[in-house]
């Protein structure tokens, strides 16, 4: 008589089967020059122009969006938050149509070569009640906009997720 396979058993063998795969589908080779994702020549393709052969993985921008100033925004359920950048310093402007507080605004951005977390500072930020609506000036150091791979929005101690560029 077949023995039963326990239920923890069935768990570790789809974790299991679950890391294999996504670590297959990341393009992690570590250098390896079959991998067209890692600069590679893959199935049929054509090697870089860097050394050995490889070229670096760059960011895909919005088309013809600007390099020095941009426009990221975030709409959920009533709140609707724009930031605008031009160099390394802008504006915030959140409306609270929520029927709940938020707490004081902030972000953070990630830089697109690298993942590098670049904190984001608020001038007066303020936490904001149901119906209200305010404007705050925002800056950050150390990140070109055109290196910008996400913009976060982040209220209180709440994380809120991703803004939109949008221009």
């Amino acid at each position: 008589m077949p023995r039963a396979v326990k239920p923890t058993g069935r768990s570790l063998a789809l974790v299991l089967a679950a890391v294999v795969l996504l670590g297959a589908c990341t393009g992690s080779g570590g250098g390896d020059k079959g991998n067209a994702g890692n600069g590679g020549t893959g199935n049929g393709g054509t090697a870089g122009t860097g050394p050995a052969g490889e070229t670096a993985v760059t960011p895909v921008g919005v088309t013809g969006a600007s390099t020095t100033s941009a426009t990221y925004e975030y709409r959920n359920a009533g709140l609707d938050v724009t930031m605008k950048i031009d160099g390394t310093s802008g504006t915030l402007e959140v409306d609270n149509g929520t029927d709940h507080e938020v707490g004081k605004p902030g972000f953070y951005l990630l830089d697109a070569r690298t993942g590098a977390q670049t904190d984001g500072h608020v001038q007066a930020g303020a936490t904001l009640a149901p119906g209200d609506s305010g404007t705050y000036d925002v800056s950050f150091s150390g990140l070109e906009i055109r290196n910008i791979g996400l913009v976060v929005l982040l209220l209180g101690r709440d994380n809120y997720g991703a803004f939109v560029r949008t221009a």
